[in-house]
């Protein structure tokens, strides 16, 4: 199965909805004929952004076994993490289960190189152990934990001397390379204080996530949901058909956070706008 070319006319939709304008850009996606798996991965997105748990099961199920016409491989691992939770929470484990085994089942007739159908079998068997309650799977992101101790401020602009001698610690630049040791190293509150001071002039989404994911953990939920809210500002696809940062459902400790007001202030916002 190749890979498809998202027309023009298409990709023109697709930036419609990125932006926000989500009834204007369905209205206009109704128009276009073929393209269903892609635009299947859109009403996905849209649904699980809506809670529509049901719909976007149904969708996800109509697309993912097409994934091969898309080059981005993200989008396969995101979506599986959003149909897994969105199965444990709406109560469809079964259903879930059966559509697991039969997109394997199927992938393993095609002729695909060796690794490929392993990525499947990797895939799909953490998910089948998600779905049955297990913790700490090889697919999920590492624990972030809060630091009380560890390396100092002056440690980190004595590295920043070292590794980045034209930079910083006050300069947008300076902070963007530091705060991806010291959100992992440093001691959590000054991190985060950090962070603040730079979080809207940052683009880095490893930054804010982490950031995110430690505002979180600390309790504090309202500069967690803020900063979640620039990691979807700051969002930019891998692939044309990606119309919402699917990979928030990639951190289940991020869960919490994405309540239904935030999902749909997000699948509402205009995101990339680099």
């Amino acid at each position: 199965m190749d890979i498809v070319k998202i027309p023009k006319k298409l990709t023109t939709i697709l930036d419609t909805l990125r932006s926000g304008q989500i009834e204007i850009g369905l209205e206009q996606l109704e128009k276009i004929e073929g393209f269903e798996p892609q635009k299947a991965i859109v009403h996905s997105e849209i649904n699980y952004f809506s809670d529509n748990y049901e719909i976007a099961m149904s969708n996800d199920e109509m697309a993912l076994p097409f994934d091969e016409q898309w080059y981005a491989g993200n989008i396969l691992v995101e979506h599986f993490f959003a149909y897994s939770n969105t199965a444990i929470i709406s109560d469809n484990i079964l259903r879930a289960e059966t559509f697991y085994k039969s997109f394997l089942t199927e992938k393993e007739k095609l002729d695909l190189p060796e690794h490929r159908i392993n990525f499947y079998r990797h895939q799909v068997k953490n998910h089948l152990s998600k779905l049955k309650g297990e913790k700490d799977l090889p697919i999920d992101n590492a624990l972030i934990q809060i630091v009380k101790d560890g390396k100092s401020t002056a440690e980190f602009i004595a590295q920043l001397k070292v590794y980045r001698p034209k930079l910083t610690f006050d300069s947008k630049e300076g902070a963007e390379y530091l705060l991806n040791f010291m959100l992992e190293q440093g001691n959590t509150d000054e991190s985060l204080a950090y962070y603040e001071k730079f979080a809207d002039k940052i683009f880095n989404s490893t930054i804010h996530l982490n950031a995110t994911r430690l505002f979180q953990l600390a309790g504090q939920t309202n500069k967690a949901q803020k900063s979640m809210l620039t990691i979807a500002r700051n969002w930019y696809p891998v692939e044309h058909i990606q119309i919402t940062p699917m990979i928030l459902f990639s951190y289940e400790d991020l869960y919490p956070l994405l309540t239904k007001e935030l999902k749909e202030e997000i699948l509402r916002m205009p995101k990339a706008q680099q």
